[in-house]
């Protein structure tokens, strides 16, 4: 299966990380408080050490991108791209002017200020070259966050909630009670939140997009689910320009070994989730001498073989559902799971025919089954919440699944948040595919694996014909890195167990450490067992033995 016909399952599972966080950060590490007073990171200028002689400048690699090793390309990849793009609109994003070299990128200095919506975090905006093999084109913004330690003896942790798309300014505020030891810094990735991002559609243009039907019947719905991908495409080239051709991963870590750099940090501490693990191995792979205590949780697929369809995990968690539902009197669907798969496929298939209208809005298949998804990323406690609105929408009351649509795709009353279109655009980017042609039976071909979901959810042609190329598919390993605490769950419905476990595998120094149990990512739950054994890590640099497991 390729890895970009899972594009509508993951974008799915990547906004929904917000359900993740929704759940969690009301009641995150409650008790827990920062004293700043004593905080030596002050608001204001920060002017970066002067780089010694023959250190590396940062986000230079230790080798040319070209030089690593990458996962073999085969015939027909990319085919039907439209890398012949006419940008026909006028180009929204505003680029700004080149600081020069790399060494004047490095030698930049950060003005902090409070954020507008703190009293102690500390905002500021970084520039960094828009390509960074052509220092002295054109530049772009990266928006930084801190949240200052009483005690900074451990310096900055950055960490990075996933997506690809989703900022990291508020997953920092999240996360910051947490590991009080350290300044906690959150940033918006290139393409995302407040950081030089994607620009796309009107918000009546990206609501096309949502309600494309992904489970196409015949030839007709085939070519309709292409047509809006090729659409969408060109509203994302026009409106964001040749950001688009720079906004895979590489670039990503790039920008963040400069931020490392000019917060003074000799080596970068990080905890990455989901998405997150990919930047985070990504950088390991490219600055190795550069890494200091790296936590992975959630981890996506970096075997280059994607044998592990995405909807299985979706499928798991269904059934963990469905089994809560028969031993439960707070399930509104019923008794049996026989009755609850085939009563919600029976509803959902009839959706494709006779959606639910809802005022000035419509309960379409595709964002039916966008909501239930949100719901899967959590536990039991989320279960009886999903039961109810499962049940109102299939007695005509669809308000509740489509809010929750709503909340997956990032859609608000006045218009779409950036990781509507940062998600495909840097999904695409870091994507490689067989082209059009196989699409489909790629699509069928999990119907097995997770007979309820995988039709529902149904497929994409957005990478397929997507206007900017593949990034190079580096093979990632880590040669030569410190130990990397990589963290999976076992239950994880959007980034399966086994992707865990591959990835500590394949990366030299990697080390698997498992919760039992369910929910998309382990680190910001509650667990005391993984929290003791993340926390030595990260505090201590305490290396859990390799294959441990909490429950």
């Amino acid at each position: 299966m390729s890895r970009s016909v899972r594009v509508t399952q993951a974008i799915l599972a990547t906004v929904a990380l917000a359900l993740v966080l929704v759940l969690f950060m009301g009641n995150l590490f409650q008790g827990q408080s920062r004293d700043v007073a004593a905080s030596p990171t002050t608001v204001g200028p920060q002017t970066p050490e002067p780089l010694a002689d023959g250190e590396r400048i940062p986000g230079i690699p230790e080798k040319p991108i070209a030089q690593y090793e990458t996962f073999p390309l085969v015939s027909g990849r990319n085919a039907d791209r439209q890398l012949d793009y006419q940008a026909a609109g006028t180009i929204r994003v505003e680029f700004l002017e080149s600081l020069g070299d790399h060494q004047a990128y490095a030698n930049q200095v950060v003005d902090w200020k409070l954020c507008d919506d703190s009293e102690v975090s500390q905002c500021a905006m970084v520039t960094v070259p828009l390509d960074w093999e052509e220092p002295s084109g054109e530049a772009i913004e990266i928006a930084v966050r801190r949240i200052p330690s009483g005690d900074s003896s451990n310096g900055p942790l950055f960490v990075n909630p996933g997506g690809p798309g989703f900022g990291g300014q508020d997953f920092a505020e999240a996360m910051a009670g947490r590991w009080a030891n350290y300044d906690v810094v959150g940033w918006d990735p290139r393409g995302t939140g407040q950081s030089t991002h994607v620009v796309c559609g009107s918000m009546q243009q990206t609501d096309a997009l949502m309600e494309l039907d992904g489970s196409p019947d015949d030839e007709a719905e085939d070519e309709a689910l292409q047509q809006g991908a090729r659409e969408f495409a060109q509203q994302c080239r026009d409106g964001s320009g040749q950001l688009l051709d720079h906004i895979t991963t590489i670039d990503v870590v790039r920008d963040l070994d400069l931020i490392r750099h000019l917060l003074g940090a000799d080596k970068l501490n990080y905890v990455g989730v989901s998405y997150g693990t990919y930047v985070g191995a990504t950088y390991a792979q490219l600055f190795p001498n550069s890494v200091g205590r790296l936590v992975l949780d959630a981890a996506v697929d970096i075997t280059g073989e994607d044998e592990i369809p995405q909807v299985k995990g979706f499928e798991l968690a269904w059934n963990n559902f469905v089994g809560w539902c028969e031993g439960s009197d707070l399930c509104e669907l019923g008794d049996s799971r026989a009755q609850i798969d085939d009563d919600v496929t029976t509803f959902l298939d009839g959706l494709d025919e006779s959606p639910i209208e809802l005022g000035d809005r419509t309960l379409t298949q595709t964002l039916a089954a966008t909501g239930l998804a949100l719901f899967l990323y959590s536990d039991e406690q989320a279960y009886r919440t999903l039961s109810y609105v499962l049940d109102e929408a299939m007695q005509g009351r669809g308000s509740g699944l489509l809010a929750a649509a709503d909340s997956m795709n990032g859609r608000y009353e006045n218009g779409y948040e950036t990781i509507a279109f940062a998600f495909p655009a840097m999904a695409c980017s870091d994507a490689v595919d067989d082209g059009v042609a196989p699409v489909l039976q790629d699509w069928r071909d999990t119907f097995e694996l997770a007979p309820v979901l995988a039709p529902q959810m149904g497929t994409s042609y957005n990478c397929q014909l997507w206007t900017s190329g593949s990034a190079p598919q580096l093979k990632l390993t880590a040669e030569g890195a410190p130990p990397i605490l990589v963290v999976g769950t076992t239950g994880d419905s959007a980034t399966p167990y086994e992707q865990a476990v591959s990835m500590a595998a394949q990366l030299e120094s990697g080390t698997l450490l498992t919760l039992e149990g369910a929910g998309h990512g382990a680190v910001s739950g509650d667990n005391e067992c993984i929290a003791d054994a993340v926390d030595g890590f990260l505090l201590q640099g305490e290396v859990p033995e390799d294959g441990k497991t909490c429950s």
